[in-house]
């Protein structure tokens, strides 16, 4: 088990620098993700609504907080409880982005996105999915969301063993506008699901 490798405090200790040193900050007090902002450094995403993120404009990228999982996993042996509050905890932390967005309008954000394995479901939740460029960038990102994953999840490399939908990194995107319109509100527009929803059949995995 790799935490027997590096201990926790250790890890945790190096996860507390690397966020300072790259600037990724609680957005909102329990919130399963965590925020960075930042200028686009990939190629131009065009999202459905219109909006156009070019290289150099400010985005917000999200970031699991996977201490947070960690502690799902440890309080609850049911997969499929995990998931559902882990879905919960992700509409919860969307709508207190939302409303971190609507409070600071001097954030120039024009878009939001994340790198993740666990894209699959991300369009119930109102994001896009995009590939990402090919390049050492994606292999490198691929290697450490592994590594994250092989560290936190109680089954360690065995998650990710034969399961080719956690072979790739993806990113999800959403604009800005889009976000607040979807998650702005009180509550939410109906075509995005309930977390309920998201569990069924195994279309929501937990990091």
């Amino acid at each position: 088990m790799l935490q027997r490798l590096i201990p926790r405090p250790w890890f945790d200790r190096f996860e507390r620098w690397w966020a300072r040193r790259y600037g990724v900050f609680d957005y909102a007090p329990g919130s399963v993700l965590r925020l960075q902002l930042h200028a686009h450094t990939g190629p131009e995403v065009h999202l459905s609504d219109g909006t156009v993120v070019r290289p150099g404009d400010p985005v917000a990228e999200v970031h699991v907080d996977s201490a947070q999982v960690a502690q799902l996993h440890a309080e609850a042996a049911d997969p499929r409880r995990v998931g559902l509050q882990f879905a919960r905890k992700l509409t919860d932390a969307f709508t207190a982005l939302a409303a971190y967005l609507r409070d600071n309008p001097h954030v120039p954000a024009v878009a939001v996105f994340g790198n993740t394995l666990y894209w699959q479901g991300a369009e119930r939740l109102g994001w896009e999915v995009r590939d990402l460029p090919p390049g050492l960038h994606r292999w490198i990102l691929n290697a450490w969301l592994r590594f994250l994953v092989w560290y936190y999840h109680p089954m360690g490399t065995r998650r990710t063993a034969g399961r080719e939908r956690l072979a790739r990194v993806r990113q999800i995107w959403m604009s800005r506008r889009r976000l607040l319109e979807l998650y702005g509100a009180a509550r939410r527009g109906g075509s995005v699901r309930r977390p309920e929803q998201l569990v069924q059949g195994d279309r929501l995995q937990t990091p």
